[in-house]
């Protein structure tokens, strides 16, 4: 285990163990010996009732629940306690059993260890509280494979028929080319918060249902035992996934957190939570510490990521890391200053206020000098990758090889709200190693990288609370390969030559965040992550209510070079116009659709196919809590 990891375990050992309410319960220990006193020599009793609000405080969030609801009687109970005695009225008797004092320190509590309840603005917080929403959708989608040039549509899931050949005369197999495709889904997104104490706070994610289709639960083919004949549903996969798990801590310096938590910076172009309503996607996580240190009104966050822990095997019943030699990590420094509060930052924008918030971020990734990537087969000599889940396959000997990634990440963004307008805008900048490429003569030599990704988000509010003009508009480097723009998530675009020398070991495009959403059905939806181009998305927006709007609008892609694009035979993407309606009350509820087509040019057509239009249409109803 790394030395820097160790040292950080210790590190948040310390602060967790920090005794940060022992000053407190030292006075209140003396508060009470002093009222104690007070009482024996006969003195006034006055210190009782704050002793007995302190004790209020201490107590659970259960006996305060119930202490809430007697303060909420109704009317009639309230005048009945005015006019009939309480315990509390009978304060002669009280006074006379108190010059002794030993009635009163017999019925006195002890302090006890017990956390204090979160209290916020003089209020107990909930023990428990429960984010989150709930997400019905349909999608539709007309030629999503673009007429076959998708790298993403692949055609094992294709329906294929026998048909005679007109010419020929021979039986052949056809594709069908099914152009429509529309499937429905549904997702309850939860975020619970479970406050353990006034500094201490365990938070988690998790989606049900979140990568489920409705009408199936898995990835079988139809047949009998599941087709029409099967009364329900089937429960074969993971519908219920978690995807984060994080410890909130105050220490005296600042907020410490730690665990399996969602990542979004600046506009999210390249780290983003994909924490959005009608979305799919689980976002970014990062098994990590961070320490949020407030200075001045400015916070610096410092913070280590586990970011791989490469090959897993199986010991015994459950799975260790298999290599430390494998492991990645990551080491980063981050300045922030923003609006922590939402409602704030809206309250501030519609008054036309000038607010200014920035951000600056320094990452440093690494792995060790060797790597469990590739494996050699003794059975053969070609190199294989490791079993698609990743574990140890037991019957195959893993010969590691250099790899020796070494790779930094800076990023800053501004936002700028004045007036009537709204600036923000990211920039990220990617330079170092990924790693090493064998070439054919056995030699192994570094791939390197360098990569720039810039964003804008432009809005003017023409008529405040009625019309709204936005601008989309950002670029990503380009690369000297050809055909880059052929990349998604789980199948990388080809950023380096296939030629025998394999001269080409510089990746040069920058990849946008998968989540990151710029009004393109064409990479939102069908492709993927943007890549090596330039867009540019125009949108207008009315409200016919405050809780009803409408927007139209057109958004431009293209390569910024011709070889870059997903053919290799054209600069410009696509041109896709757009128009939706949403919903959306003060109670939650949420509902809207939007249609969005696609006319095609040169940079979508291959040597086999010229891409034809596509369509897309989403229509969705939910509620957010």
């Amino acid at each position: 285990m790394p030395k820097i990891f160790v040292f950080l375990m210790v590190f948040v050992f310390c602060f967790t163990l920090w005794p940060q309410e022992a000053p407190e319960e030292e006075a209140k220990t003396d508060k009470a010996t002093e009222e104690t006193v007070a009482i024996e020599n006969g003195q006034k009793e006055e210190s009782a009732e704050p002793a007995t609000e302190t004790e209020q405080t201490e107590k659970p969030s259960e006996t305060q629940a119930e202490e809430t609801e007697q303060t909420e009687e109704p009317a009639e109970n309230a005048e009945e306690s005015k006019e009939t005695p309480s315990e509390n009225t009978e304060t002669p008797e009280k006074e006379d059993e108190l010059q002794d004092g030993q009635e009163f320190i017999a019925e006195e509590e002890p302090v006890t260890d017990a956390p204090l309840v979160k209290i916020q603005q003089g209020k107990p917080v909930k023990y428990f509280e429960l984010y989150g929403y709930f997400n019905v959708a349909n999608t539709f989608s007309y030629n999503m494979k673009l007429s076959g040039n998708n790298p993403y549509m692949t055609s094992r899931n294709t329906i294929n028929k026998v048909v005679t050949d007109e010419t020929t005369g021979e039986k052949v197999t056809r594709s069908t080319n099914e152009h429509v495709l529309n499937w429905a889904w549904l997702k309850l997104h939860l975020e619970p918060v479970i406050n353990i104490a006034e500094t201490m706070e365990i938070h988690t994610k998790l989606s049900i249902f979140g990568n489920t289709a409705m009408g199936a639960d898995n990835y079988e083919f139809d047949k009998k035992e599941n087709g029409l004949l099967r009364d329900a549903q089937l429960s074969t996969s993971a519908n219920i996934v978690f995807e984060g798990l994080w410890g909130v801590f105050d220490t005296p310096i600042g907020q410490l957190k730690v665990g399996r938590m969602p990542f979004n910076w600046g506009l999210g172009i390249l780290y983003s939570d994909g924490n959005k309503f009608n979305s799919l996607s689980s976002g970014n996580y990062l098994d990590r510490i961070q320490l949020t240190i407030p200075i001045m009104g400015f916070k610096l966050i410092p913070a280590f990521d586990l970011a791989s822990t490469g090959l897993l095997d199986k010991y015994h019943d459950y799975f260790i890391d298999a290599s430390q030699k494998d492991d990645g990590f990551n080491v980063s420094l981050m300045f922030t200053m923003q609006e922590d509060d939402p409602a704030v930052l809206e309250n501030k924008i519609l008054n036309e206020k000038t607010v200014v918030e920035v951000g600056a971020m320094v990452m440093f990734s690494w792995k060790n000098t060797v790597s469990g990537e590739w494996t050699k087969s003794e059975e053969n000599d070609g190199y294989v990758e490791p079993t698609d889940d990743h574990f140890v396959d037991p019957d195959t000997v893993y010969a590691y090889t250099g790899q020796g990634a070494k790779l930094w990440k800076l990023d800053a963004w501004l936002n700028l709200y004045y007036k009537i307008f709204a600036l923000k805008t990211e920039l990220a900048f990617l330079t170092g190693t990924i790693g090493k490429v064998r070439l054919d003569d056995g030699r192994e030599k570094s791939v390197k990288t360098q990569m720039v990704g810039w964003a804008v988000d432009l809005g003017f509010r023409v008529i405040p609370k009625k019309f709204h003009i936005g601008l989309l508009t950002g670029i990503a480097s380009p690369d000297d390969a050809e055909k880059v723009q052929g990349d998604s998530w789980s199948v990388p675009g080809n950023s380096i030559n296939n030629s025998s020398t394999r001269s080409d070991r510089t990746v040069e495009n920058f990849r946008f965040n998968k989540d990151y959403n710029f009004n393109s059905a064409l990479w939102n939806q069908f492709l993927g992550r943007f890549t090596a181009g330039y867009y540019a998305s125009l949108t207008g927006t009315y409200f016919f209510l405050d809780d009803l709007k409408g927007y139209l609008g057109l958004t431009y892609t293209m390569a910024l070079k011709e070889k870059n694009s997903l053919g290799g035979k054209g600069l410009p993407n696509a041109l896709e116009p757009f128009i939706g309606i949403d919903y959306a009350n003060k109670s939650g509820m949420r509902t809207g659709l939007r249609y969005q087509f696609g006319v095609p040019f040169s940079g979508l057509d291959t040597d086999e196919h010229d891409a034809s239009f596509f369509h897309y249409l989403n229509v969705y109803l939910g509620v957010v809590f």
